[in-house]
């Protein structure tokens, strides 16, 4: 939990964003309706898309930080630290769309025909 304290406010934003799919995903457990489900595949792409835009802002960054950089002190250690954050909401935000999904799947076996 550590990287919390580390990434930006947009990135934060981003992984608050990835939380709604599995809330939705919960309520469809507890209670499998067509309606529920309606909501999932747009909140699944909304994450998706705040993912990439998270990784498209810390890449940003990145370069931004490099193009003010006198030539040749470039600290190599640290822009590949800082291509490695850029990857993390991409990686939380995907791991609960695979969560949400596994629990949608379960309760499409709850579901009456």
């Amino acid at each position: 939990m550590e990287f919390l304290s580390q990434i930006g406010p947009f990135a934060k934003l981003s992984l608050l964003e990835s939380l709604v799919p599995c809330g939705v995903a919960i309520a469809y457990l507890i209670r499998p309706t067509e309606q529920t489900l309606a909501f999932m595949r747009p909140g699944s792409l909304a994450t998706i898309f705040a993912a990439i835009c998270a990784f498209a802002h810390g890449a940003a960054m990145i370069c931004q930080a490099l193009a003010v950089t006198p030539p040749g002190s470039i600290d190599m250690p640290r822009v590949y630290a800082g291509l490695a954050e850029t990857w993390i909401p991409v990686f939380v935000s995907f791991g609960f769309l695979a969560v949400s999904w596994l629990l949608i799947a379960a309760g499409m076996l709850r579901r009456r025909p």
